[in-house]
C-alpha cells in the first residue's frame, strides 16, 4: 500500500512539476493563442522621466514614461489618465481599456465589470482615440466597436502580467504622487 501511495505522489509531483515548467518555459498555451487584430509594436525606451512624452500610438502602447504609474489594480478612472503614468503602468503588466467619452453609459458599465476584478487592469476615457474602445498592454493594441467583444476578454486573459511585461510583479496599487 505505502508503495503504491509514493507511486501516486511521485505522478502528481511530475504532472504539477511539468505544469510549473510548461508555463515557465514558454511552450504554447490557450493563453498566447493569437487574437485578431491586436497590433503589434516596438519599444526600445523605457526610462522615467518627467518631461512630457509625445508618443507615436493613441493610446500609447509603451516607451519614456513618468515615475509614478496610475494604479492599475482594478481601478476605472471616470477622467483621462496621463499618458506617461498609464505607460508606467504599462510597464508593469497592466492592461489599459480606454473608451471614447461619447461611449454609452451601459457600455462603460461592462467594461467596469471586466477591468474591476483583475489586479493588472484599469480603464479610462481617451477623447483622442479613433475607435470607441481600445484595449492596451505594453507593445500591444485592440481596437474594437464594442464592450461586448470577446476579444477584450481575451486581451485581459493574455496580456495582463503577460509574457510583454517588462516589468513582471511590479505593483499596481496606488501610490502617492500617481493617479489615485
Amino acid at each position: 500500500m505505502k508503495i503504491f501511495l509514493s507511486s501516486i505522489g511521485a505522478v502528481v509531483l511530475l504532472m504539477v512539476g511539468f505544469l510549473i515548467w510548461s508555463n515557465v518555459s514558454g511552450s504554447p498555451s490557450a493563453a498566447a493563442v493569437p487574437i485578431d487584430g491586436v497590433q503589434k509594436y516596438t519599444h526600445k525606451d523605457s526610462s522615467h522621466t518627467t518631461d512630457k512624452v509625445t508618443y507615436s500610438e493613441t493610446p500609447p502602447t509603451g516607451g519614456n514614461h513618468a515615475p509614478m504609474w496610475a494604479a492599475c489594480n482594478g481601478k476605472v478612472y471616470d477622467k483621462q489618465v496621463p499618458n506617461e503614468q498609464a505607460v508606467h503602468s504599462l510597464e508593469h503588466g497592466a492592461v489599459w481599456i480606454t473608451y471614447q467619452p461619447s461611449l454609452d453609459a451601459a457600455q462603460i458599465g461592462v467594461l467596469s465589470k471586466k477591468v474591476q476584478p483583475h489586479t493588472y487592469a484599469f480603464m479610462s476615457p481617451f477623447s483622442e482615440q479613433k475607435s470607441p474602445i481600445v484595449v492596451t498592454a505594453w507593445g500591444n493594441q485592440l481596437s474594437v466597436q464594442s464592450a461586448d467583444d470577446p476579444h477584450i476578454d481575451q486581451f485581459l486573459k493574455q496580456f495582463s502580467q503577460g509574457r510583454q511585461t517588462p516589468e513582471p510583479g511590479a505593483s499596481c496599487a496606488a501610490i502617492s504622487g500617481g493617479m489615485q
